[in-house]
This record gives structure tokens, C-alpha cells and sequence, in this order.
């Protein structure tokens, strides 16, 4: 596809119809993330009638229709609705692309709407399980992508980096019971004030949340805090306009490990292209260690998913690993060389 210059006619190239769009990489596929969603999100103003009627238009290519209405962004599908607020825009493609999983993810009110436009309690459709959520769902399905080599068992000691509002953190804490200890990070003040009310409504007693960013260092950074699933350090964040930028608290991953007084046996990561950084600072304090790793790489950092790089971080460190976007959202695994991988790429019993 060509490339698309601020101020072309936008609308035009999306016209084109469904074999120039299924060239633009999905959310969640591996590969170079260019086309319309990095677009969409770095460079489309919602203010814009040219914007919002080439979103409109792509709704359309995919069956959505896509209004924008007081200071919301509505989509529909037959008697099917998400609403979201205007300030994520930079959302619509991903809400546009993966309709049916987002309506999906939660039970819709009376009038078949699923309103993440405001913070409020969700359902979830297949736990069950009502967690306050500041805005978009967290796919519950992807959490158990992250058990691909290691399930943490009852008794560990394991990290949840990029927390958000605890629906990975509930998972982890059943996981590893009451014996066991989840350290959850997470520095957005809007997911955190979701984050600790989901831990005190929901059976969470062995979890221990941190207000704080897990960094490649220590000290005051800036923070591009949207209260959404995509916020993320100042430096590395690709979606623009979506939220507040402050400063906040960040350790590095060994702080983090001395904060809880131990190395985890297993550490979930979703921090937003940080894992770069995080892995590449401790790479010294790894070698020897047993930690086990899952890791969403679905991140466009310097114009490419982190997948790769953060596969040769960790091979520095004396790990193995792997990638794959079989879930839909590219997710790397690693482990100490020791561990061993058989067919199949799952750990032994």
C-alpha cells in the first residue's frame, strides 16, 4: 500500500475497497507495523470531518458503522453497539478490526451496549468474574496465552508488569494461591485506582499492588497516562493525544525483585515496548537466575514489533526463547537455557 502523507486524501486510498485493506496489518499480527493502525494511531486528528469520514469509511469495509457523537465514538453491528470515549481515539481501528471479540469480552447492558467510554463494572463473558475497568476490556483469552511454557503453581512468587486494572492479576493470584505472593506494577493512577479497588472487592488477599513503572532505570520518568490499555512510558509511546503525561515512580527489574524481597518464578509483561528496555538493564542480573517469562510483544517500537529484540536480549542473558502471534497478539516466552524445550513448545511436567 502507499504510504499515506498528514492531509492526503485519506479517504480516497480507503475506498479503494477490501484488497488494499487486507494489505494493512491487523492488531495483534506480527511483521512491520505500518499501514492504516500506526496512521491512526500517531497521526489522525478526530477534530477532523476528513478524519472521521475515512474512519467511517473503513467501518464500513469491515461491516461497522462508526458514529461520532458527544464526545463519544459509537460503533454498531446489526443490534450490536461499543461505545467509546472520543480521547481514545486513536482506538477505532483496533475496535473497528476486532468488533466481535470486544463486544464479546463482556456482557452488554439492557440495550445491547458495551460502554467502555467511562470507567465503570464489567462482566465478564467467560469467567464471570465483575472487575472495574477504566475503560477498554482486557481480553481474558490472552492471559492464558502466557502459561504456554510455564503455569505458575501454588507458592510462587510471581510479577504482573503492566497490571492495569487486575484481570491478569486475578488470574496469576488463583494460580498460585494462598501460599503464594503476585507483585502487581502498575504506574497509570487511573488503572491503578481500578487496580486496587478490583483487589479488595475480589479474593486477592495474596496480592501486593505497586504503584510504580518497571523501567531499564530508576527515578521520576515521564508517563503517558491515558487510563487505558495503552499507556506507556513517554519515550516509547506511539499513541498520541490520549491521555495525561506526568512523572512517575519507576524501578528497575532488579529493584523490583528486591522490593519483594525475592526473584519471582514467573513475570508477566505488558508494558508497552518497555520490555526492551527493562530486559536490556537486567540482562546481568538474569544470567543463572530460573525466572521464567511471558511477555506481550505486540508493540510498535522504532517502527517493528519487539519481538525479535527482545529475543536477543534475553538470548544475552542466557535464555532461550520464542515468539509467536497465534493468539492473535504477538506474545514472546523465555526461560534459562536448563529449562529445556520439547515439541510442542511446552515446558516439562
Amino acid at each position: 500500500m502507499q504510504a499515506v502523507e498528514p492531509g492526503a486524501r485519506l479517504e480516497e486510498l480507503l475506498a479503494e475497497g477490501e484488497p488494499a485493506a487486507a494489505q494493512w496489518p491487523a492488531a495483534g499480527q506480527g511483521g512491520n507495523v505500518q499501514g492504516l493502525r500506526g496512521f491512526v494511531i500517531s497521526q489522525l486528528k478526530p477534530e477532523r470531518v476528513l478524519t472521521r469520514a475515512a474512519i467511517r469509511t473503513y467501518g464500513r469495509l469491515r461491516g461497522v458503522d462508526v458514529r461520532f457523537s458527544d464526545g463519544l465514538v459509537i460503533f454498531r453491528r446489526g443490534n450490536k453497539e461499543i461505545r467509546i470515549s472520543a480521547s481514545k481515539f486513536p482506538y477505532t481501528y483496533d475496535m473497528i478490526v476486532h468488533f466481535e471479540a470486544y463486544y464479546h469480552a463482556v456482557f452488554p447492558d439492557e440495550r445491547g451496549v458495551v460502554d467502555y467510554s467511562r470507567p465503570r463494572v464489567h462482566r465478564y463473558v467467560n469467567s464471570g468474574v465483575e472487575f472495574h475497568l477504566p475503560s477498554i476490556a482486557e481480553e481474558e483469552e490472552a492471559i492464558e496465552t502466557y502459561f504456554r511454557w510455564y503455569t505458575p503453581k501454588p507458592g510462587d512468587l510471581v510479577f504482573d508488569l503492566g497490571a492495569h486494572a487486575g484481570v491478569s492479576t486475578y488470574s496469576l493470584s488463583q494460580a498460585v494461591g494462598p501460599k503464594g505472593r503476585v507483585f502487581a506494577f502498575e504506574p497509570d493512577p487511573i488503572a491503578w485506582a481500578s487496580l486496587v479497588r478490583n483487589i479488595a472487592v475480589l479474593p486477592m488477599q495474596n496480592v501486593y499492588p505497586v504503584q510504580k513503572a518497571v523501567a531499564g532505570q530508576a527515578g521520576k520518568l515521564a508517563f503517558q497516562a491515558e487510563g487505558a490499555l495503552g499507556s506507556a512510558l513517554a519515550s516509547i509511546a506511539s499513541r498520541a493525544g490520549t491521555g495525561d503525561t506526568l512523572l512517575v515512580d519507576a524501578v528497575t527489574f532488579a529493584e523490583a525483585c528486591e522490593l519483594a524481597g525475592a526473584k519471582p518464578a514467573f513475570v508477566k509483561m505488558d508494558i508497552e515496548g518497555a520490555e526492551l528496555e527493562v530486559i536490556a538493564a537486567a540482562r546481568t542480573f538474569l544470567r543463572g537466575s530460573s525466572i521464567q517469562f511471558a511477555a506481550d510483544t505486540n508493540h510498535n517500537v522504532g517502527g517493528h514489533l519487539t519481538n525479535r529484540r527482545l529475543e536477543q536480549l534475553f538470548a544475552d542473558a542466557g535464555f532461550e526463547s520464542t515468539s509467536s502471534a497465534e493468539s492473535g497478539f504477538m506474545t514472546t516466552w523465555a526461560r534459562p537455557k536448563s529449562a529445556g524445550i520439547v515439541e510442542g513448545g511446552y515446558s516439562r511436567p
